[in-house]
C-alpha cells in the first residue's frame, strides 16, 4: 500500500544520491471478495463505527519494472512507480519476505518510497545505502515496464481500540500484462499500530458480513505470473527454526503459524489445478496442525475454532477423495503403464476414466477451499493464536511450563510418541491389515512430531532416525495406497464395465507391489526399532 515518501526532498523532487533511506516495515493482510460485494465494505457498520474520518477515494495507476530475465523478482524485490493524481511515488518492496517467525496469513515486508518528478523511474535513489544491492547497477539499464495495475482505492482508518490503528483499503480494478489481465477485487488491512492479532479480529468481523477469502499473493506476484504465463507452483514445508532458547509457547506459535502458512501458500496451486502437489501439501499442513494441537493440548488447550465439528478434520476430509484419485494416477496407473504387461490403449482409456471420476471430488475440494467455513477456520485459529490468552490466562503452573525451553520438553514428548509406536508395532509379523494401518497412523504422528523438534538436535543424529522411520512409513503407505486404489478401481469398473479388465489388472499389479513391500516390513521395522533416537 502506498504511503508518504520517506525522503526529505520536496514533493516531486528527486532524492539525493547520498541519502540514506530507512525501510518501512509493512504489515498487512489481504482479503479477496466477489466484485459484487466490494462496494459494501466501506459502508459496513463494523468499520464505520470505529472509523476515524470519512473514506478517501483515489484512482491509482502503477507500472512495475524489471529486467527481461526478471532479475528483481527472482531476487525478491519489486520496483514500481505509482501515479496518484499529479504525484509520482517510486517504491521498492520486498516480495515474500516473511520469515519463519512471522504470522501466517499476514505479509510482513520492507519497502522504500521516494517522491519522483515524472512517471519514469529515477535511478538516483537506488544508490542509497541499504538499497543499492537490491537493484544491481548492471540491471538498471535493462529495466523495462512489465505490467500495470489500475484500480480505484477507497481507504478508511479504523481504530478498534486505543492502541490499534488499521488502514482499510478497498481496491477495485485490474492488473494488465500485454493481452493478459487479472481482476483486482480485494481489501487490504494494513496494521499501522497495535498487535497483529487485531488484523485477524477485523478480518473475522468482515468475514461474518461479507464472504471473503485470504489472499496470499501480492499484486507483484500476480503480475509476474501474467507476464510469464506460469501457473502457481506448490510450496514445500520450510524447516522449522526452533533453537535451544525457544520457549514452549514460542514453539507452539511457530509450529501453528508454519502449518497455516503452508496451507495458505498452496491454495493458489490447488485451485489452479495444474499441479496435484498443491492439494497434497494442503493436506500435509492440516495433518501437522492436528498433530500440533493434540500435542500441546495439555498446556495450550484446544482452540475454539477446532471444537465445533473439529473443522480441521472436516477440511481434510473434503480434500481427501481428490487426493486419493491423484495417488491412483501417479502411484498406480503411471508405474503400471511402464511395465510390459500394460497395454497402452487400454491404459489410456482407464486414465481418461479416472480423470473423469476425479472431477467431482476435485470440484468438492475447490468448493471447500473457497468456502466461508475454511476462511473462518483459518482466521479464527490465527486470531486465537495471536491473541495469546491461552498463555497469558493460563494457570500459574501451566504458565511456568509454557515459559520453559522447548528443548526440555521435546525429548519426553518424542519419547512418549516413540513408545506408543513401538507398542503398536511389536507384533508386526502377525499383524493384520487393520493393525498395520493403525501403526501407520501412529508413525505418521511421530514423523510430524520429529519434524517439529529436529532443529533442537544435531542434524547428524536426526537424519538416521528419520530415514529409518520413513522407510517403514513408505512400506505401510504403499499398502494403504494399494488398498484405496483397489477400492476406487472396483467402483470405477462397476460403473464402466468396459474398463474392468484393465482396472483389475492394475489393482492386481498394485497389490503385488504392496505385498513385496510388506514382506520387507519386518526388516525395516527392526532397523527402526533398534536404531538410536536423536533426543
Amino acid at each position: 500500500m502506498s504511503s508518504a515518501p520517506q525522503n526529505n526532498a520536496p514533493p516531486g523532487a528527486p532524492a539525493a544520491a547520498s541519502a540514506t533511506v530507512s525501510a518501512v516495515r509493512e504489515v498487512e493482510m489481504k482479503l479477496h471478495l466477489d466484485p459484487r460485494d466490494l462496494p459494501r465494505v466501506a459502508d459496513l457498520a463494523a468499520l464505520k463505527e470505529k472509523a476515524e474520518g470519512a473514506p478517501a477515494v483515489r484512482a491509482l495507476r502503477t507500472v512495475y519494472y524489471d529486467t527481461p530475465d526478471r532479475r528483481l523478482f527472482l531476487g525478491g524485490v519489486a520496483l514500481r512507480v505509482r501515479q496518484d493524481g499529479d504525484r509520482f511515488v517510486q517504491t521498492l518492496k520486498t516480495i515474500n519476505a516473511a520469515t519463519p517467525g512471522d504470522s501466517a496469513a499476514v505479509a510482513i515486508r520492507k519497502k522504500w518510497d521516494w517522491a519522483i518528478p515524472t512517471a519514469a523511474p529515477d535511478m538516483t535513489p537506488l544508490d542509497a545505502e541499504g538499497v543499492a544491492a537490491l537493484v544491481p547497477e548492471d540491471a538498471r539499464a535493462a529495466l523495462a515496464p512489465q505490467f500495470t495495475t489500475e484500480f480505484r482505492r477507497t481507504t478508511l482508518l479504523v481504530r478498534p481500540d486505543a492502541l490499534t490503528s488499521i488502514e482499510v483499503a478497498v481496491d477495485d480494478g485490474q492488473i494488465t500484462a500485454g493481452n493478459a489481465c487479472a481482476r483486482i477485487s480485494e481489501v487490504e488491512l494494513e496494521l499501522k499500530s497495535g498487535r497483529i492479532g487485531r488484523l485477524f479480529d477485523l478480518a473475522l468481523a468482515l468475514q461474518r458480513r461479507v464472504p471473503v477469502r485470504i489472499g496470499t499473493e501480492s499484486k507483484a506476484e500476480i503480475g509476474d505470473r501474467l507476464v510469464t504465463g506460469r501457473l502457481p507452483a506448490p510450496v514445500l514445508p520450510e524447516p522449522l527454526g526452533l533453537t535451544p532458547v525457544t520457549t514452549v509457547a514460542e514453539a507452539y506459535r511457530h509450529i501453528i503459524r508454519h502449518g497455516l502458512r503452508l496451507l495458505l501458500a498452496n491454495e493458489a496451486c490447488a485451485l489452479a489445478g495444474g499441479d496435484v502437489e498443491g492439494l497434497h501439501q494442503m493436506r500435509v499442513a492440516l495433518r501437522r496442525l492436528r498433530t500440533a494441537i493434540r500435542l500441546f493440548r495439555p498446556l495450550a488447550g484446544v482452540p475454539e475454532a477446532c471444537r465445533a465439528g473439529n473443522d480441521i478434520r472436516w477440511f481434510s476430509r473434503q480434500l481427501g477423495p481428490a487426493r486419493d484419485w491423484d495417488v491412483l494416477l501417479s502411484h498406480g496407473i503411471a508405474p503400471f503403464s511402464a511395465t510390459e504387461k500394460a497395454t497402452a490403449d487400454a491404459l489410456a482409456a482407464l486414465t481418461a476414466a479416472v480423470r473423469e471420476a476425479r472431477r467431482a471430488p476435485a470440484l468438492a475440494a475447490v468448493e471447500a477451499i473457497q468456502s466461508p467455513r475454511c476462511t473462518g477456520l483459518i482466521l479464527a485459529l490465527g486470531a486465537w493464536l495471536e491473541d495469546g490468552a491461552w498463555q497469558s490466562g493460563a494457570a500459574p503452573e501451566v504458565r511456568a511450563q509454557l515459559d520453559r525451553p522447548m528443548a526440555e520438553l521435546s525429548g519426553p514428548w518424542l519419547a512418549a510418541q516413540h513408545a506408543k509406536a513401538l507398542k503398536a508395532g511389536r507384533d508386526i509379523e502377525g499383524a493384520d491389515a487393520t493393525a498395520r494401518d493403525r501403526l501407520r497412523r501412529r508413525l505418521r504422528k511421530l514423523r510430524h512430531t520429529a519434524e517439529f523438534f529436529r532443529g533442537l538436535c544435531a542434524e547428524a543424529a536426526t537424519v538416521p532416525f528419520i530415514a529409518a522411520l520413513d522407510a517403514v512409513l513408505d512400506a505401510l503407505d504403499a499398502e494403504h495406497d494399494a488398498a484405496v486404489a483397489g477400492d476406487l478401481l472396483r467402483g470405477l469398473s462397476a460403473d464402466r464395465p468396459e474398463q474392468r479388465p484393465t482396472a483389475e489388472a492394475t489393482a492386481r499389479w498394485l497389490a503385488k507391489q504392496a505385498d513385496k513391500r510388506r514382506k520387507a516390513l519386518p526388516g525395516l521395522w527392526k532397523a527402526f526399532r533398534d536404531g538410536p533416537v536423536f533426543w
